[in-house]
């Protein structure tokens, strides 16, 4: 079975103040996996971020990532728009930001999909702090179990 790595919204804009990106970006740089799949967050005027909770960054774009990957996919939401881009018959480590946000998203969304994942929370992060990161993780395990780790 191939291993890839799912690195959700790893992108400089998120850096938190707590110091995490650099040891996340480390950890993607220095992982052995058979394929690193990225999302990158984007947004645009008519957004649900710009429609429902008034989010406008990163309307210009994004700046490019910090690491290599071999599949970038640029998302404006939480989630992929269209999961049939990753490989069913793989395995699926999860690391990224916000951990309660477009991680938990994207791992509610492996698990209803029946993918083969795992979230690695200890290279998961919140932009907006060390206390939405453990709500994040919290709900994480709570609805997942064993996937997260």
């Amino acid at each position: 079975m191939k291993n890839i790595l799912l690195a959700i919204d790893v992108q400089p804009e998120f850096a938190d103040k707590d110091g995490n990106y650099p040891r996340i970006l480390n950890f993607i740089k220095n992982s052995e996996y058979d394929e690193i799949v990225a999302t990158q967050c984007v947004n645009s005027p008519d957004s649900a971020w710009v429609k429902y909770v008034n989010w406008t960054d990163l309307m210009d774009g994004a700046r490019p990532l910090e690491f290599e990957y071999d599949r970038k996919y640029e998302k404006v939401g939480y989630g992929f728009d269209d999961y049939s881009v990753l490989d069913k018959d793989a395995h699926y480590d999860i690391v990224g930001y916000n951990t309660g946000a477009c991680v938990l998203k994207v791992a509610l969304d492996l698990f209803d999909k029946g993918y083969d994942f795992r979230v690695l929370t200890d290279y998961c992060y919140s932009a907006n702090g060390k206390e939405h990161h453990d709500k994040g993780v919290w709900t994480l395990k709570n609805l997942l179990g064993n996937a997260v780790v």
